[in-house]
């Protein structure tokens, strides 16, 4: 009897490790900044490229870069999955990221892909700014991608933050779709349909 428990218990094991690893996905490196506050410098490059080495630490070191010294910093990476859900991970610094969970490079075949999939929306960078003072808001665009369509009102709460209050501002976008990086301007208050 007690064999038979063991068995039981090791088969339910083998089972649940197996049901885990089929459920586990690998998300595409979509964006990823470094910083604090409003500080922060886009990796998506630099992440996509560590992503396919091993587990790597979230700090200035591996990003390249620091571009907020003396402040506790963050590692934001927005991927998304086979199926175009987007997900956003985020690291402290001096935290360890698990690579096999991460590709660097997109959906083949008939997948979503820069290939596959043409009309694939990236927001390569984001500013709302008044004059000198700004915020970067690239991964919070990125993030409100809905099926490859991003359509908003730009204001402070959707910006997350107001960089220069009683001033007027806008919202400086640099996406790439269609193969093709494109800019555009919007004004506070105005909505921003992108493509």
């Amino acid at each position: 009897m007690p064999k038979a428990r063991t068995l039981f218990a090791v088969s339910a094991l083998l089972i649940f490790s197996a049901l885990a690893v089929s459920a586990q996905q690998a998300w595409y490196v979509q964006s990823a900044d470094w910083g604090a506050g409003n500080r922060r410098q886009d990796v998506t490059n630099t992440v996509r490229r560590l992503v396919s080495g091993p587990n790597f630490k979230a700090n200035n070191q591996n990003m390249g870069v620091d571009p907020y010294k003396g402040a506790d910093k963050t590692l934001r990476i927005i991927g998304r999955d086979r199926n175009g859900r987007v997900q956003t991970f985020t690291y402290k610094e001096g935290s360890t990221v698990n690579s096999s969970i991460f590709t660097g490079t997109q959906w083949g075949g008939g997948g979503w892909s820069g290939g596959g999939n043409k009309n694939f929306l990236r927001i390569v960078r984001a500013t709302y700014a008044s004059g000198r003072n700004s915020r970067d808001v690239t991964s919070q665009l990125q993030s409100m991608v809905v099926n490859n369509r991003l359509n908003i009102v730009v204001n402070n709460q959707t910006m997350g933050g107001d960089p220069a209050p009683g001033q007027s501002k806008q919202l400086y976008v640099q996406y790439e779709y269609n193969g093709n990086r494109q800019s555009r301007t919007v004004s506070e208050n105005s909505r921003l349909k992108l493509p």
